[in-house]
């Protein structure tokens, strides 16, 4: 025993838990255990050493209470190694009381649990005793793992979590030690545990979104390392590029023969347009004859990289679970299903925000944008939707929207959109190319011949906005504005409108244009300082 005595005082100096706390308050009342804790001394040496401890808490001088307890902790001992009381829960009731008034925290909890087993009936008796420790031995613990003690750090955590097993602050600390060790199996079981014990108290709401971000992040950063996630995004590189480079070749062609069918050429003319024919059909053949092994190597490294990524999936599902109305964790969560194709968890997490209206709409778009480059038009499609639907005067919106129903062949939604886009962005060239797209899908070759014109050189003045800045107390719009014609073209002057998400106009601001030789630029800059607002259009007087 006091062998063991010395070597638990190394390990508390250690820790930091050795004697600079005061073994005993001054004062402190003595109390008896009280019903249901019916715990007796039951040995004349465990009643002597009860007694030892009760003039030692009611004692003035610091000296005499050390010796009583010295003495309570000598009669105690030699009650349990000699006198054959290791089965009396008194004597072990009363050792952790000891250690307790010493602020020995591993020595109470040690006694403790011996008495415990003995005398269940004690068990709210024992926690308000042993729970006097946990405070300090919390911060022990987040001083060690803070100083990098690890070991130490968690042997005194899981001696807090014994001795205040309600803490829920507890868990979530050991939950971000482990995840910080990259030890994610722990940090999840602890994750799990803190979610329990807090049961939804605001209070402990900081703490529990932070272990659970923090693992969601590290489990993250742990799948992007696996080789799995790399290949399938170079297979999926390669499964796109294959799928466009057919549908636009297959494109180039038709229009080619639609060309040049029926006509009389002259012989250079048929050659040229026989070398370009066959060119183009050999390379749609071979990027046919290559799609297969493309689509069959994408579905496999997606389903490595599914499995690589499953803990992480897991780690975000459990979060939301706990905060349903966290928009940007759920916009992460898409982004992580739309990388490993899972469209039904897709469709399902697009419902979700379109719930949430604390999603502000440029997320939306860039969301919807990202899904779309990742090969999914349809649920950018239903995203998109989603922004629109909240604001529609937003051109980013739009005009990513012009992209996904070119892709997906609408031309009905296409010339929707385009017609949106023109009334927003009259002077942007790639406005007007969407609406030729639009034609084109429809088949309408007189409109399809009169825009793309339009969008070559016919408006004139070429806008390109590459900066929409709101801020609470204003917004800018940054960009530039081309002379597309070969001639000059004299000054003039833009009109923009800054609207709120319900298409009110809040100011107007005029852009002044200097006059342009053809194919310069001028910077363009506009800015207002009203509030509020969500988007901007521009007129040409």
């Amino acid at each position: 025993m006091c062998t063991h005595r010395m070597l638990l005082a190394s390990v508390l100096a250690t820790l930091g838990l050795a004697a600079t706390t005061p073994p005993l308050h001054a004062q402190e009342e003595w109390v008896t255990p009280e019903d249901p804790c019916k715990i007796k001394a039951g040995h004349h040496l465990v009643n002597g050493a009860m007694q030892h401890l009760k003039l030692a808490v009611e004692a003035r001088d610091e000296d005499q209470r050390e010796d009583r307890l010295r003495r309570a902790h000598e009669v105690l001992t030699r009650a349990i190694v000699e006198n054959r009381q290791s089965d009396n829960p008194g004597a072990w009731y009363y050792l952790g009381r000891y250690f307790m008034y010493k602020r020995d925290p591993i020595g109470a909890d040690s006694a403790f649990r011996n008495a415990l087993e003995l005398a269940p009936e004690c068990a709210d008796d024992i926690r308000s005793y042993v729970g006097r420790l946990q405070p300090d031995v919390r911060s022990a613990a987040l001083r060690n793992w803070q100083e990098g003690r690890l070991d130490s750090a968690t042997m005194l955590f899981h001696l807090a979590r014994s001795l205040g097993p309600d803490d829920a602050e507890v868990p979530f600390f050991m939950a971000m030690m482990y995840t910080a060790e990259k030890q994610f199996d722990s940090a999840s079981k602890y994750v799990g545990v803190g979610v329990e014990l807090a049961g939804g108290d605001p209070a402990l709401e900081q703490r529990q979104r932070q272990a659970m971000l923090d693992l969601v992040r590290g489990r993250e950063a742990e799948a992007f390392e696996e080789p799995a996630v790399g290949q399938l995004m170079q297979s999926r590189v390669r499964r796109d590029s294959l799928g466009k480079a057919i549908r636009e070749d297959s494109v180039r062609l038709a229009k080619l023969n639609a060309e040049w069918a029926g006509k009389r050429l002259r012989p250079n003319v048929r050659q040229a347009v026989q070398r370009d024919s066959t060119m183009l059909a050999d390379r749609i053949a071979a990027a046919r004859a290559a799609l297969p092994a493309a689509l069959e190597a994408a579905e496999r490294d997606s389903a490595a990289a599914t499995a690589a990524f499953a803990p992480t999936l897991q780690s975000y599902e459990g979060f939301l679970e706990q905060y349903p109305g966290d928009g940007e964790t759920a916009l992460r969560l898409l982004r992580r299903y739309s990388m490993m194709g899972h469209t039904t968890s897709m469709d399902r997490m697009i419902d979700r925000l379109a719930g949430l209206e604390d999603v502000d709409v440029p997320s939306l778009t860039q969301a919807g944008a990202s899904i779309f480059n990742d090969g999914f038009p349809q649920q950018a499609a239903k995203l998109l939707g989603v922004s629109a639907d909240r604001n529609p005067h937003f051109q980013s919106t739009h005009a990513a929207r012009a992209r996904v129903y070119y892709a997906l062949g609408d031309a009905e939604q296409l010339t929707d959109v385009a017609r949106r886009l023109i009334a927003i962005d009259p002077l942007n060239p790639q406005s007007v190319r969407m609406m030729a797209a639009a034609w084109d899908l429809a088949g309408n070759t007189d409109s399809v011949r009169k825009y793309v014109a339009l969008a070559d050189s016919g408006i004139g003045w070429g806008v390109t906005v590459t900066q929409f800045a709101p801020t609470a107390s204003g917004a800018l719009v940054n960009g530039s504005v081309a002379n597309m014609t070969p001639r000059q073209l004299g000054p003039t002057t833009l009109q923009f409108e800054f609207l709120d998400d319900q298409g009110n106009v809040l100011a107007t601001v005029p852009a002044d244009i200097p006059a342009l030789e053809p194919r310069r630029r001028h910077a363009l800059s506009v800015r207002t300082d009203v509030g509020g607002v969500a988007a901007w259009r521009y007129r040409r007087p």
